[in-house]
């Protein structure tokens, strides 16, 4: 992606980074965690719901196939835009790759939360 300039070669640099970070979190803690943990627990802390531990890599699973898509859809996109205008390739692939941060950042707090609240046994709230 430094085809269309430091900026979104740097952000896209960062978009696969968030998009592998869970997955990098997922492989470190799932081992270490009993057979069945909490998925579901309600505002007075019973839980309301058990799961395997190996449902804890949904989201990070999710995480890096939407990561991958954007930086995919990204680079399709600004293709496209590259013979009329480069000046629009660039806008184009820096939008698409900020949308993907923003999504990546998000992935990754729901990633920690879901972590705390199996770990812990409570929720947040």
């Amino acid at each position: 992606m430094f085809k269309y300039g430091k900026k979104a070669g740097i952000m896209s640099i960062v978009l696969i980074v968030l998009a592998v970070v869970p997955l990098i979190t997922a492989a470190l803690f799932v081992p270490q965690m009993p057979e069945q943990v909490a998925m579901r627990i309600a505002q007075s802390g019973e839980v309301m719901r058990w799961g395997s531990r190996y449902e804890m890599f949904v989201v990070p699973v999710f995480a890096v196939l939407l990561g991958l898509a954007t930086y995919m859809s990204a680079g399709k996109q600004a293709r496209a835009h590259e013979i009329d205008s480069p000046a629009m390739a660039v806008v184009t692939a820096e939008r698409f790759l900020r949308n993907g941060i923003v999504t990546g950042v998000v992935l990754n707090l729901a990633n920690a939360y879901m972590f705390y609240a199996a770990l812990t046994g409570h929720g947040l709230f």
